[in-house]
């Protein structure tokens, strides 16, 4: 699907406009809403697709994907999907990266599996430049970056542990209890939270994932920040906050601001770069944004 549909309608309602309005004014303004909106002649596309008995969803930018091209494969979280996270893969292709949402355990609640995990993981691996062909220009994958979001993010660490090939980085996503799993010898970028929301507890997930890197490591910790909102005094920033509507049993009944997800793009967008040119300074990994974040990197102890 296209997500072109909603600044096309927008586009023809101002040529229908009365004919008040000049053909140059209607130009006029259409420049202005490319302008304003963003629009380019090209658009953030996605397609679905089967990999290895999962289900997954692949997030790609026709114009902004280079021929030699880096690839982040996400688990979902507890009873989700892999229409689950568009939001934040929107963000991320922006950069020219092709995310690919997996849900290795289709029809469970449950997504802890890592040897799913790697199955749908090493599938898409084998498929993903095939899949590409004559949507973007990406013949070749540079880095392929495994993870996953809570439950998701369990299998991914696991799975990676047990098969190291695997990946070439990961990127952690507040992953559901790893205090009892192995640890990763690569770069990791693993996204957390200051207090325990939906159950996850923040010693055991995110800083977790931190602690058990022995190689090059990023843990950014979201502040602390509530609200009075239609649940209540809520966190506005919590464990199902990388989700497009939250999880199923865990919300603050108010939607995920979207600087959030701008600021993770940010924070992927940099860790990407230090994988490629091997400048792991905290300086380069440092990033401006408007969520309350701390930055932890290498020998920093959360």
């Amino acid at each position: 699907m296209i997500l072109l549909s909603l600044k096309t309608a927008c586009l023809s309602m101002l040529f229908r406009m009365p004919a008040i309005f000049s053909l140059a004014s209607r130009k006029l303004l259409t420049i202005a809403f490319l302008f304003i909106t963003g629009a380019t002649s090209s658009f953030a596309a996605y397609f679905d697709t089967g990999a290895g008995g999962g289900d997954v969803r692949v997030h790609y930018n026709p114009s902004a994907t280079p021929a030699s091209c880096d690839a982040i494969l996400l688990g979902v979280g507890t009873a989700m999907s892999r229409d689950s996270y568009d939001k934040l893969s929107a963000q991320l292709i922006k950069y020219g990266y092709v995310v690919a949402i997996l849900d290795h355990q289709p029809g469970n609640l449950t997504k802890t599996d890592a040897g799913k995990y790697a199955k749908v993981a090493n599938a898409i691996k084998q498929n993903l430049v095939g899949w590409m062909q004559g949507k973007t220009q990406c013949t070749h994958v540079n880095n392929w970056v495994m993870g996953g979001h809570s439950a998701g993010g369990q299998a991914a660490h696991n799975a990676v542990v047990n098969n190291g090939y695997l990946a070439d980085a990961m990127f952690n996503i507040d992953p559901y209890d790893i205090s009892g799993s192995g640890l990763v010898s690569m770069p990791t970028l693993n996204w957390g939270f200051t207090t325990t929301t939906c159950f996850v507890e923040v010693n055991k997930a995110a800083k977790a994932a931190y602690q058990k890197s022995t190689g090059e490591r990023v843990f950014v910790k979201v502040g602390k920040k509530y609200s009075w909102g239609p649940c209540g005094y809520s966190p506005a920033y919590f464990h199902c906050s990388f989700c497009d509507s939250h999880c199923p049993a865990c919300t603050n009944c108010t939607n995920t601001p979207d600087h959030f997800f701008v600021d993770v793009g940010r924070s992927v967008n940099k860790f990407m770069k230090a994988l490629s040119s091997g400048n792991w300074s905290k300086s380069a990994l440092s990033f401006s944004s408007t969520t309350p974040l701390t930055l932890y990197v290498g020998n920093d102890q959360p």
